[in-house]
């Protein structure tokens, strides 16, 4: 052991019994506190991004390509161009319209979204958040069956709007649109009444995520263009990529290859712009906000150092009387300063992963309707971690730089002229 090591050793320990003075252990507890709230933050708001992701593209697709006016006929042969392009998995077709849902005396405003159940569960997670198995598939529709005898229309309600109109599986649920047909064809100048429904719930899902449970619902989206008297039409496409982080570069190929003008491409990122925005500059916010914490734990490192350069002013004099350097004696405090940011910055990284895992199993209930899921979701990443530690190291050796350049700029004449 270097005397640089052994001299910052003796003086981390106390003069009595103890292992490390009072104010070392308050610098280190500062460092732990620090890494340990900010290695919690960075999981808990990285936990909501990731749980917002999952739940979008749980229930949506990656990408949405959408036909201006009312007249998409041509679906069919856009999949198939979609599906041969490189990194598409999967394509359906869909019906979106806004409506009204109405069981008993209760009504509520929702978002039907018309899917191909037998190709649904290929571009989303939808089936994985149904409470009852195989409810999708009961959504299946014939709008013109061979014996003429039209089904029942069933639909899939979310959970919460299922609680709030007080509707189960099996009972009838109106719909009613304000328009009584998109066919341009069929508009005149003359008032007509509100077009409705009744469908049956097939089932009932649970996404987590409370802006689709408490307002979206599926039906077969045969089951809406006859709703509509339309022909064989719909709003758009679904496509699903086996990539969703460079759903990007695809997006902008199709925007490119489909007939200008005529399409509308938009990927999840775009779909729920503002949701990401937002989260990510919260945990930008909150990282730096809990970032100063760390800093102001530094600070006790330089009081540490100030106090010990002050106590042993003679004892710097002497080794620097005896030949030490200038650059020796400043190894000498960056060590003791370093120690004391490495224990700190260690037991705060053991103790965020601690109070991580405890949140991850320990149910934390979140108000749905404020925070749109209902848990507090966390995200224990080791690079994330990794980073956390590095920052808060660098801060802590930062920080000897000043008391540990004026401990060697000491000039031993001083420490021993009244000795």
């Amino acid at each position: 052991m270097s005397y640089e090591r052994f001299i910052a050793w003796r003086h981390l320990r106390s003069k009595r019994t103890s292992f490390l003075s009072t104010i070392t252990i308050i610098a280190i507890l500062g460092v732990f506190l620090g890494v340990t709230a900010l290695t919690s933050v960075v999981a808990v708001t990285g936990g909501f991004e990731e749980a917002f992701r999952e739940r979008v593209l749980g229930v949506n697709s990656h990408l949405l390509v959408i036909k201006y006016g009312v007249d998409f006929r041509d679906y069919r042969e856009i999949q198939e161009d979609i599906e041969q392009m490189e990194g598409v998995t999967a394509t359906s077709p869909f019906v979106l319209h806004e409506m009204i849902a109405t069981h008993g005396n209760v009504s509520a405003g929702i978002l039907i979204k018309g899917i191909e159940p037998a190709t649904a569960e290929s571009v989303s997670d939808i089936p994985k958040y149904t409470l009852d198995e195989g409810a999708v598939a009961q959504l299946e529709f014939e709008r013109f069956p061979p014996d003429g005898q039209v089904a029942q229309p069933k639909i899939l309600l979310g959970q919460s709007l299922a609680e709030r109109l007080g509707a189960e599986k099996g009972d009838l649920v109106q719909v009613t649109s304000p328009l009584e047909s998109l066919d341009p064809g069929r508009w005149s100048s003359k008032g007509s009444s509100p077009s409705s429904r009744q469908f049956e719930v097939a089932g009932i899902y649970r996404s987590g995520f409370h802006q689709y449970d408490d307002r979206m619902v599926m039906v077969d989206y045969q089951a809406l263009q006859d709703f509509f008297n339309q022909g064989d039409t719909v709003t758009g496409v679904d496509v699903r990529v086996e990539d969703v982080f460079a759903v990007g570069a695809l997006a902008d190929q199709l925007r490119r290859d489909l007939p200008e003008g005529r399409f509308r491409v938009m990927d999840w990122r775009q779909l729920n712009h503002n949701l990401f925005t937002s989260l990510g500059l919260q945990r930008l916010v909150l990282a730096v906000l809990f970032c100063f914490i760390v800093l102001v734990a530094s600070f006790n490192i330089v009081c540490i150092l100030i106090m010990i350069v002050l106590e042993k002013n003679k004892d710097i004099a002497i080794l620097k009387s005896m030949g030490a350097t200038n650059w020796g004696v400043m190894k000498t405090f960056i060590f003791q300063g370093a120690v004391v940011g490495f224990v700190g910055t260690v037991t705060g990284l053991v103790g965020g992963l601690a109070v991580c895992l405890g949140i991850k199993h320990t149910s934390f209930g979140l108000d749905p309707s404020i925070y749109m899921i209902d848990h507090l979701p966390v995200r224990i990443v080791a690079w994330e971690f990794l980073a956390v530690g590095l920052v808060a190291m660098i801060i802590s050796l930062l920080a000897t730089i000043g008391p540990s350049w004026w401990a060697s700029r000491l000039n031993p004449v001083d420490g021993l002229r009244y000795d």
